[in-house]
């Protein structure tokens, strides 16, 4: 994990979201950049609540045709992708600052 990732309380996340998509060109790099991060840093899966209802985040990356990060949930044994700006996550303090910098980044 790269030093600016660790949950570190007195980094900025512009400096975060900098790192993250340093190499790249265009929406489609930031946004796999952002599927990577999460592939690497956050711990998942996480509790999280939509519309009301306890699910359990299981996977955050692009999807198919979508120009935004989804997560991949799980509620009674079915699997639903959701927006992950449409997500409540109770994530850890590296997770947490993975999801803040990319609410950042989106304008959220």
């Amino acid at each position: 994990m790269s030093r600016a990732r660790r949950a570190d309380p007195d980094l900025d996340l512009d400096d975060l979201i900098a790192e993250i998509t340093v190499d790249c060109y265009d929406e489609d790099e930031v946004l796999q950049a952002f599927q990577n991060a999460f592939e690497a840093d956050a711990s998942l899966p996480c509790p999280g609540t939509v519309i009301g209802e306890s699910v359990e985040v299981r996977w955050i990356g692009v999807g198919d045709r979508r120009r935004e990060l989804i997560a991949t949930c799980q509620r009674a044994g079915r699997d639903y992708d959701v927006s992950l700006l449409d997500i409540s996550l109770q994530p850890d303090p590296t997770t947490s600052r993975l999801l803040n910098s990319y609410r950042r980044w989106v304008g959220d």
